[in-house]
């Protein structure tokens, strides 16, 4: 007789299919489910040491359960993240819809740049298939405007990649309002990117509302906030040097202290209805209305378990308006700005363009100079201030 486990696993395998939520992205032919699966940390960049068998496990595991959306990008550990999802994927390609992003190579020093020159992304898009050892790419997302290029280059190079049957459809990622405008001027996408969860509901405004009316299905990334409302973070959680959390400052000091209060007040709510925390916020996400999927990370199997599981079931107006309650009550502000310093400025076709250390390019105003100090909204990537006189 075979152990319970061989027994029981086909089925719950058979039951995740069934109940898992799928819904059309935009208007493309693309059925998703609700819940994807994000791969920034499985590059090994940005959340602390990474083993890629366990990552490939992880893979997977979400393709087992249903999971079909999977979502990468070139400079995800320079790379290493497509390596790992083509890896993981050889065998079950048909079974996926696999987004990548481009427009962010890296330098010589491996630092990440902004480049959506026309040459710069028909090679990226031509590495990652490379990378990803599939020869084509169901969604292929800018990843974030570049201030010094022109948009009519940028969407005449997808769509030549469109032409050649490398790309099947088009996305962006870290488009706001006058940014996604301009670019539907241009061409058509059927997708974006941009960060939702608890805190960050900037989109709330005027990008979901326009995404609806144009048909562009909106993907949430960061749903749970790196882990804040998976419940993975306390008090007591210190981060390693090259975990980029250690500098987010909403996980710092009084800030953190505040979030930890709210999840605290919306574990309850999730135990209350039979949930994780984490299942609670993906579940937030998905059921409000305009939104297709949420992408949250994973590097373990039990984490892509936990969070299939949030797309069984959408929450009632009822419980949204709990949840909403709840955050109204705490009222967190967001920390979210931080100071760097300008290198160089640049004219581009949108107005000044700004080149802070570390590699970032943003639009800044025509006052500022190289050596100026600007505030930064890490969560929009704008420039929102400037101290005169730091340089």
């Amino acid at each position: 007789m075979p152990p319970i486990d061989a027994v029981s696993l086909p089925l719950k395998r058979a039951k995740w299919r069934r109940e898992l939520k799928y819904r059309k992205l935009g208007k493309s032919g693309l059925e998703v489910s609700v819940i994807g699966l994000g791969t920034l940390a499985m590059g090994g960049g940005g959340y602390g040491p990474v083993d890629d068998r366990e990552s490939i496990t992880t893979i997977r595991r979400a393709i087992d359960l249903g999971v079909n959306f999977i979502d990468t990008s070139d400079n995800y550990g320079l790379g290493h993240a497509e390596e790992v999802v083509g890896r993981a994927i050889k065998g079950s390609r048909e079974r996926v819809i696999l987004a990548t992003k481009g427009g962010t190579p890296w330098d010589n020093q491996g630092r990440v740049v902004i480049d959506c020159r026309k040459e710069v992304i028909i090679r990226a898009a031509e590495e990652s298939l490379r990378r990803l050892g599939t020869d084509w790419i169901d969604l292929y997302q800018i990843h974030t405007p570049d201030p010094q290029v022109p948009f009519e280059e940028t969407a005449g190079a997808l769509q030549i990649l469109i032409r050649e049957g490398k790309v099947r459809h088009i996305g962006l990622s870290n488009f706001w309002m006058e940014e996604i405008k301009e670019w539907v001027s241009i061409d058509g996408i059927v997708s974006l990117q941009m960060p939702y969860n608890f805190l960050h509901r900037d989109i709330e405004e005027d990008l979901l509302p326009f995404c609806r009316d144009q048909g562009v299905g909106l993907i949430s990334y960061t749903p749970l906030l790196m882990g804040m409302f998976a419940g993975r973070i306390t008090q007591e959680t210190r981060f390693d040097r090259d975990d980029h959390r250690s500098l987010y400052p909403q996980f710092q000091g009084a800030s953190l202290r505040q979030c930890l209060a709210l999840t605290d007040r919306l574990r309850m709510i999730a135990q209350e209805w039979g949930m994780t925390l984490a299942q609670l916020a993906l579940s937030w996400v998905i059921s409000r209305p305009g939104i297709t999927c949420a992408i949250p990370g994973a590097r373990h199997p039990n984490q892509v378990e936990e969070n299939a599981g949030a797309g069984r079931r959408m929450l009632t107006e009822g419980e949204l308006g709990e949840i909403d309650r709840i955050l109204d009550e705490v009222g967190i502000e967001a920390q979210r700005l931080m100071p760097m310093r300008v290198v160089k400025v640049k004219k581009g076709p949108r107005g000044a363009v700004g080149l802070l250390e570390g590699g970032l390019k943003l639009g800044v105003p025509n006052s500022v100079v190289p050596g100026d100090m600007v505030e930064v909204d890490i969560v929009k990537g704008k420039v929102v201030g400037l101290f005169r006189g730091s340089n």
